[in-house]
């Protein structure tokens, strides 16, 4: 049984990626838990027995931190284009400086595998389909401080220290620590909660997506080959413009059209199509859950929660509240 830390446990991905991991694995979750669900439902998670919790900064990591940890996935940093654009010295400490270091501790302390999650933003603007071949152009902080981050943990990458960075897509699907700020997430809180769904720009801007289920299936799969070397690799099931996503999303609820919103003034300048040329190189074929599936399970979960918009869900409104007055 591998010992595995996920730092940043705590948060959308981190939450759901623990309980999938605890059924094979003992797991170590390192967050400041702002976003508490795991925190206080700990004890009542399913392989409990085998979840340590250190509750720290990553800034203030050591060496004892890792001690008897096989692997580690690093879900650090402040998580989208947005909110890193509040403070930008504070998303650089943390996205890049932050992550380095804890690498290389990581690194020094013996860790065998090191799983980075990155993100497809640092592609940006693209007119056509990338892949992990393809010239990046990040257009935000975010994006900027991730891809740094990628190149200095990957030259970390050794015989004994494999390095795998995993370009996830916008992701979507219910985690009880829910992001209600992620398009598809919005999208179905909206039309549960008012019948309409407001539309950035016209929507034909392009975006590749991915589901927590999926994402959480790569994971496992990467921790249960030992003999995998260091890679970059996108991950998406597909891509869509936004606006062929929304009509997608009220077909499902059995609405139409009319119940889209399209706000002009609020374009994106984002836009890029994703391919993975090396997710089946490395891990074989991987079958891709039901987007129907996932949406009911997203709503069922919205539901059963009760979960609201708030500065819980939305991350933007979080950081507002906590880094703005940061030194800039």
């Amino acid at each position: 049984m591998k010992t595995i830390l996920i730092s940043g446990g705590g948060g959308y991905l981190g939450t759901y990626l623990t309980q999938v991991l605890l059924k094979k694995n003992k797991v170590v979750v390192y967050d400041e838990f702002f976003f508490k669900w795991l925190f206080k439902n700990r004890k009542k998670i399913k392989f409990n027995n085998r979840l340590k919790i250190i509750k720290k900064d990553i800034l203030n990591v050591t060496l004892r931190d890792f001690k008897n940890i096989d692997i580690v996935c690093d879900l650090n940093g402040i998580p989208n284009d947005p909110s890193s654009e509040l403070n930008k010295k504070h998303t650089w400490g943390v996205n890049y400086y932050g992550r380095k270091k804890f690498a290389e501790i990581a690194k020094k302390a013996g860790v065998r595998r090191y799983i980075f999650n990155s993100t497809c933003a640092v592609y940006g603007f693209n007119k056509n389909t990338v892949n992990e071949n393809s010239k990046t152009n990040p257009l935000s902080t975010y994006a900027k401080a991730n891809l740094k981050a990628e190149k200095a943990i990957l030259k970390l990458s050794s015989i004994n220290f494999k390095v795998n960075i995993l370009r996830n897509s916008t992701l979507f699907g219910f985690s009880q620590n829910l992001r209600l700020d992620l398009v598809i997430n919005i999208f179905v809180n909206s039309l549960i909660n008012t019948g309409n769904i407001k539309v950035d720009g016209d929507g034909k801007q392009w975006r590749p997506f991915i589901s927590l289920t999926d994402v959480s299936k790569i994971y496992e799969k990467i921790i249960s080959k030992e003999n995998l070397p260091s890679f970059v690799i996108n991950l998406v099931a597909f891509n869509s413009t936004i606006k062929n996503l929304a009509f997608k999303i009220v077909k499902y609820f059995n609405l139409s059209k009319k119940n889209i919103k399209f706000v002009s003034k609020n374009k994106d300048p984002r836009n890029y199509k994703t391919k993975s040329k090396n997710l089946k190189k490395y891990l074989g074929n991987i079958k891709f859950t039901s987007f129907n599936n996932e949406i009911n399970n997203l709503v069922k979960g919205i539901k059963k929660y009760r979960i609201k918009s708030n500065t819980s869900t939305i991350r933007m409104k979080f950081y507002k509240r906590k880094f703005l007055n940061k030194n800039k």
